[in-house]
């Protein structure tokens, strides 16, 4: 295989994210966007145009025959992803699912093993764990830099209107989004959490609607105990005027590490003089505009699942990988309903 042939399946904010990181890569890379489906033509053809592919389509299933399709990226309403995965497993078609991969456990596992079964790759759009902040908090951790890890922290106070749920069926609703700021907003931080962190041995949450009119929680707040026995913080929220930077902070015995958006606020080691860095000049805004994000870790992310295509082996974040935030904004909900510590693994 030469390259990778990616079909899109969807046409909004992400399936936009994906295709600027397309745009972005070199023939080096071996990743190339080819099609487009969306049930709606206009939108289907619009995208087609506005990214320079030669085919769209309003079925997916005839997408997933196209023989020139090698891998899909599925960039659609949550209770879709499992379904539409699936299918393309089932067509052996490789499939990069955007976050979170499903709604529910149940339906993350069947994900994974299908695409084990069939021999295709599954890959989880968590693509913050390529930023380069983000990885030097990990690379420190992971090198013992700031000794033994006490306390971790994913504060995601962001803001969204009425009319942003109002304006998609699908969102605010259980059945349909899985959940409300945990599982859409704040999932990208707690990923980091628990991949920086590692696994949680329990937790205590609490879960509330107070600033829109949905089903589902806008504002939800946690503790963790985690398996090395530090502990975590995990507030997430949509309810919050007018929006603030999403913050990543990692405490050890010997040092921290501060950072808000994709900036690194503070980095301190013993025995090292501390690092206060500046503001960026252009930095993230998805606490109030979600379309700001650039698409650079998109992209990185793009071209390990290529890589992982064309040298058969695992991708950076797999379907293992995606399943692991899934769980612990399971157990938040479970928790929050119930009012009881739930402890893990989770058992749905």
């Amino acid at each position: 295989m030469a390259e990778v042939r990616f079909g899109m399946a969807g046409t909004g904010v992400g399936a936009n994210f994906f295709a600027q990181a397309f745009s972005s890569l070199s023939e080096n890379d071996r990743a190339r966007l080819v099609a487009v489906n969306s049930r709606r033509e206009s939108r289907a053809k619009e995208y087609a145009s506005k990214w320079g592919l030669k085919k769209y389509y309003t079925d997916y299933g005839r997408m997933l025959e196209d023989p020139e399709i090698d891998a899909v990226i599925i960039s659609t309403p949550h209770f879709l992803h499992y379904k539409m995965t699936i299918e393309a497993i089932k067509m052996n078609k490789h499939v990069l699912v955007d976050k979170p991969m499903a709604i529910n456990l149940k339906e993350a596992d069947e994900m994974i093993a299908e695409a084990e079964r069939k021999g295709v790759k599954l890959g989880v759009n968590l693509q913050s764990r390529f930023d380069p902040v983000y990885r030097k908090i990990k690379e420190a951790v992971d090198d013992g830099r700031f000794g033994r890890l006490i306390l971790g922290e994913a504060l995601v106070k962001w803001y969204r209107t009425q009319e942003y749920y109002s304006s998609s069926s699908w969102r605010g609703r259980w059945a349909t989004e899985g959940g409300g700021a945990l599982i859409n907003q704040a999932i990208h931080t707690i990923d980091l959490l628990l991949w920086i962190m590692g696994s949680p041995k329990m937790l205590w949450g609490q879960i509330d609607t107070v600033a829109h009119e949905i089903e589902v929680e806008d504002i939800a707040v946690a503790t963790v105990r985690f398996e090395n026995e530090a502990l975590g913080v995990i507030e997430g929220s949509t309810a919050l005027y007018p929006g603030f930077p999403h913050k990543l902070a990692i405490y050890g015995t010997d040092g921290m590490a501060l950072a808000e958006g994709d900036t690194l606020r503070r980095w301190s080691i013993k025995g090292m003089e501390e690092t206060v860095l500046e503001e960026r000049k252009e930095g993230l805004q998805a606490w109030s505009r979600p379309e700001m994000l650039p698409a650079t870790n998109h992209a990185s992310l793009l071209k390990d699942f290529a890589r992982a295509v064309l040298e058969d082996r695992e991708p950076y974040v797999n379907g293992y990988e995606g399943r692991r935030s899934i769980e612990l904004i399971m157990a938040i909900y479970r928790s929050g309903r119930t009012g009881e510590t739930v402890k893990f693994p989770l058992k749905e």
